[in-house]
């Protein structure tokens, strides 16, 4: 709970370059706040990271909707497609990618393609 009268009698100092200096008093204007209550701010409320058990959730939410996007019919491929892409960006904000895995899933996300590219030649044909 934030006490505006508690008496703030601690000093403490930390390193950082003039830039990240610059970018810390930037982000604080924006809140109408200055240097030191921005950082406290930062440091006790804004903690952005996200956690494992988080991270778990976040991928059995987008292992759900991959499941969903496959069982849609054959019929309805672009919203079926759609759902897949959504999960696959919201994966990818969870998860960091090696450049293999990049390849990889990319490799995929082609064979996908081709293979509409196909039905449809063969539904025209």
């Amino acid at each position: 709970m934030k006490n505006e009268n508690e008496k703030k009698s601690i000093t403490k100092s930390i390193k950082m370059s003039s830039l990240q200096e610059q970018q810390i008093k930037e982000l604080a204007e924006k809140k109408n706040m200055n240097f030191s209550e921005y950082m406290l701010d930062c440091a006790l409320h804004n903690n952005q990271g996200i956690t494992p058990h988080m991270a778990v959730k976040m991928q059995e939410i987008v292992n759900i909707v991959k499941d969903i996007a496959d069982s849609l019919d054959e019929r309805d491929y672009i919203r079926r497609e759609e759902l897949r892409q959504k999960a696959y960006d919201f994966e990818g904000l969870c998860t960091s990618l090696t450049p293999q895995e990049k390849y990889n899933k990319l490799e995929n996300n082609i064979g996908l393609f081709v293979e509409v590219q196909l039905r449809k030649v063969n539904r025209i044909g």
